[in-house]
C-alpha cells in the first residue's frame, strides 16, 4: 500500500482549455488531475535544471576563464600521472 501524502492546487483556467486537458487526458487513457500531474511535473523538472545549470555557468564561468588564461602548474600527482601515461604509450 503507497504512503505517498498529497496535497491540492486550485487552478482558475479558460473553459476552451479545460476542454482541450480533458480531451488530451482521455485520448492518453488518463484521469485529468494524472495528466495535469504528469506535465507539471515534467515542467517543473525542466524548469529548476535550466536554472541550476544556468546559475552554475554564470557562477563558474569567471572562475573557469581566469583558471584558462592564467593556469597553475602542474603538481607533483599530475606529473606522475602524465610520466606514466607516456610510459605506456611508449609500450
Amino acid at each position: 500500500m503507497s504512503t505517498v501524502s498529497h496535497s491540492k492546487i486550485t487552478i482558475r483556467q479558460p473553459k476552451t482549455l479545460k476542454s482541450k486537458i480533458a480531451k488530451a487526458a482521455t485520448l492518453r487513457g488518463m484521469t485529468v488531475t494524472s495528466f495535469i500531474n504528469g506535465i507539471l511535473e515534467i515542467a517543473a523538472e525542466r524548469t529548476l535544471r535550466r536554472i541550476e545549470t544556468r546559475e552554475l555557468t554564470d557562477r563558474d564561468s569567471a572562475a573557469l576563464l581566469a583558471m584558462l588564461q592564467k593556469p597553475s602548474a602542474p603538481n607533483a600527482a599530475l606529473r606522475k600521472a602524465a610520466r606514466r601515461l607516456r610510459e605506456s604509450e611508449r609500450g
